[in-house]
């Protein structure tokens, strides 16, 4: 599966173009962060292999049954609501995700929108080089043709995540991926229906409990009120997500072709009260984030 484009790891082996680009001097005031720690570098490979990318996220609950609604994403006039480094960086993660939701279901004008919604909060971030008006330019080319738009959103992406890197603050990066996974699983989540929930569809938010413990465990290498801030928010949803069980398969093994196969692993078991607690929880944290 393609990993998150915005992910904090292998970024040393990019150049981050425009890295010189002028900053707002209204926008960059927060501390610039220390170095990668080796304890971080960990932490950033755990959610490599374990958070997904908006686009997957979009993608699991498509097949889960989801169908697009246009009134669940963060309305496209809230962009200008977001003033510091904090809410910029948050709610690129968040347009983000609504931006391969739309991708994902064909929507081509309220892509555009959410392209747009993204490259406000970068160049409010000084990222002006991830969508700049040759990409933009790329992007309306390639309006009506979803894999090929994902690569450029993907290229735009990990440029931002090198900038940030270079400059020193790759705290807003995890915040990015952090904005970006709440809107992820809250989209997932609003497709829902709590009168008659779809366990394939439970099942799919189940399955990010690993991502939000890994995830959680990023945010906690970082010495930051923002940072703690948001921690505590993801927490609250560990919380709820605790409930949720796991258990070891009885091992199965089987003969295909002379070659034995042996089955088992774990599964997670839940009770459909705990899903409903989890999409209250996840709704709580994302209005946070965009109000």
């Amino acid at each position: 599966m393609k990993k998150y484009f915005f992910i904090l790891m292998a970024s040393s082996l990019l150049i981050a173009c425009g890295g010189d680009d002028a900053v707002e001097e209204n926008v960059v005031d927060e501390t610039i962060d220390e170095t990668v720690t080796p304890e971080r570098a960990e932490k950033a490979q755990m959610v490599f292999q374990t958070v997904p990318s908006p686009l997957e996220t979009a993608s699991i609950f498509q097949e889960a049954g989801a169908t697009y609604d246009l009134g669940i994403t963060n309305p496209v006039e809230n962009v200008n609501k977001y003033s510091t480094n904090v809410q910029k960086a948050l709610n690129l993660g968040v347009y983000g995700a609504d931006l391969s939701y739309a991708n994902i279901f064909d929507q081509s004008q309220e892509s555009m929108f959410y392209m747009n919604c993204s490259k406000k909060m970068s160049d409010g971030l000084g990222i002006t080089s991830a969508f700049d008006a040759a990409t933009m330019e790329r992007i309306e080319e390639n309006i009506n043709n979803r894999d090929s738009l994902m690569i450029i959103i993907n290229d735009a992406f990990w440029i931002a995540d090198a900038h940030l890197k270079e400059n020193g603050q790759d705290h807003l990066s995890a915040l990015i991926i952090t904005g970006g996974w709440v809107e992820g699983l809250y989209l997932g989540t609003k497709a829902l229906n709590k009168d008659a929930p779809d366990e394939n569809l439970m099942q799919r938010i189940a399955d990010q409990k690993y991502s939000l413990d890994n995830l959680i465990e990023l945010l906690g290498t970082y010495d930051k009120p923002e940072i703690a801030a948001m921690e505590e928010n993801m927490r609250e949803l560990q919380a709820a997500y605790s409930k949720i069980k796991e258990e070891e398969a009885e091992a199965t093994v089987s003969d295909d072709g002379g070659v034995a196969t042996i089955g088992g692993g774990s599964t997670l078991t839940y009770e459909t009260g705990t899903i409903l607690e989890i999409t209250a929880v996840i709704e709580k944290i994302r209005n946070d984030i965009i109000q």
